[in-house]
């Protein structure tokens, strides 16, 4: 192959094929590191820049999707922001909308790509009226305004709603209730007909907490509910045929701070897990060979706090 014919290929091809990687975001840096078999190699780990001037501790991973992050830049109007780590390029999503138009305690956002290859923005305002959602398409750069489902209790802040996680062509939002884990329910959107409804979660009498973001594995939803009997147990469920079926159960769970969390994460070894709850707590629970098997295949690590996965692809907010 000439020269400038492997060039092309080079910079044509090879740069848009896709490598998994993990973002993270602390109070004094962006650093993104190589996912390979399910773990962490931060031998080649890079530190990167926000490409707005704004305190990293303003800023919130939301959900990410396709090499593409929406982040929320928190003040006292909060933006809405998509961004390409790989390529620094952002499209600011409340540009030239109203200060309260996205408000980070009261509302949610998925990302997906349509039958069009159209990437698309979901954004569910909640207020204390009712849920007002909205389209965002990056091919038009407008929004459109959808019809919700019908009931009083949805905007109510006693519901602490997840952002989506998309799992086989439907965007998933858990909301758990704030006092009353018996309430809780999750927000289901189908991305083809475009249309909601309301499924239920996990239930239990004795529920402590529940994992703030759903886990995807093998392209399955997944829960952990956090339960007391006896003891303080963690509970694996997977979301199947509309119902939810117990996956596997551990013991003596434990609270541990995000540095903690980041070690284990490094620890190629580390035969455990860590997720956030409703309450913002991060549990860790130890897993065996079996679990550890199991658990590898997730496609996501949103279930912790300011961290991603995320693919390396050159697709860019501003096109």
């Amino acid at each position: 192959m000439e020269p400038f014919e492997f060039e092309m290929f080079a910079h044509e091809i090879l740069s848009r094929l896709p490598s998994k990687c993990l973002i993270t975001f602390t109070a004094s840096s962006i650093y993104i590191d190589n996912l390979i078999g399910g773990k962490v190699d931060i031998c080649q780990r890079k530190f990167i820049s926000f490409p707005v001037d704004t305190p990293l501790s303003n800023l919130m991973i939301l959900a990410a999707q396709y090499g593409l992050i929406l982040m929320c830049i928190q003040g006292p109007s909060d933006q809405l922001i998509l961004w390409n780590p790989t390529t620094n390029k952002f499209l600011n999503l409340c540009h030239n909308k109203p200060k309260s138009f996205f408000d980070i305690k009261a509302d949610a956002v998925g990302i997906y790509l349509d039958s069009l290859y159209d990437v698309k923005i979901l954004h569910l305002q909640r207020r204390m009226d009712g849920v007002v959602p909205r389209l965002y398409s990056m091919n038009t750069h407008e929004w459109k305004t959808l019809s919700f489902l019908k009931g009083s209790d949805y905007a109510s802040l006693l519901y602490l709603w997840s952002n989506g996680t998309l799992c086989n062509n439907v965007l998933y939002f858990a909301s758990p209730h704030y006092w009353a884990p018996h309430k809780s329910y999750m927000i289901a959107f189908d991305v083809v007909s475009e249309t909601f409804s309301k499924l239920s979660t996990p239930q239990f009498t004795h529920v402590v907490a529940r994992q703030r973001c759903f886990l995807k594995i093998r392209n399955i939803l997944h829960m952990f509910v956090v339960v007391k009997t006896h003891d303080i147990n963690v509970k694996l469920f997977k979301f199947e045929d509309q119902g939810w079926l117990e996956v596997s159960s551990f013991t003596n769970p434990k609270s541990i701070s995000f540095e903690l969390c980041l070690n284990n994460l490094g620890e190629k070894g580390a035969q455990s897990w860590s997720f956030i709850t409703d309450w913002g707590i991060i549990i860790e629970i130890k897993i065996d060979m079996k679990d550890l098997q199991y658990l590898q295949d997730a496609e996501t690590f949103q279930g912790l706090y300011n961290v991603a996965s995320f693919e390396d692809i050159v697709l860019s907010p501003t096109l």
